[in-house]
């Protein structure tokens, strides 16, 4: 089963746990994800305790092929982020 944890998920989560209104704990979950965007933008690198590690890593220009017609294209280059689990949430994971 897959599921997508969206801000209005946190927020429910946060208001049930908290008792924050449901505005207030909108606002506190996009000031999390904004400073989270933020510092990774900033540092190349963010790190959460317990979760893992995030890392922006540049990708040069490179030659591809278009799926559909078999044309060669060219892939321009690009920022891509990367996470690396923690050793914890690795441990976590494999408990059973």
């Amino acid at each position: 089963m897959s599921k997508t944890i969206t801000r209005e998920y946190l927020s429910n989560c946060i208001k049930k746990e908290i008792g924050l209104p449901r505005s207030e704990s909108l606002k506190l979950v996009a000031l999390i994800l904004d400073s989270l965007s933020s510092s990774i933008k900033k540092d190349k690198i963010l790190k959460l305790s317990s979760l893992g590690t995030f890392k922006v890593k540049n990708k040069k220009s490179r030659m591809g092929r278009n799926p559909k017609t078999g044309k060669d294209a060219l892939i321009s280059a690009r920022s891509v982020v990367t996470f690396t689990a923690s050793e914890k949430l690795k441990n976590r994971l494999n408990i059973k």
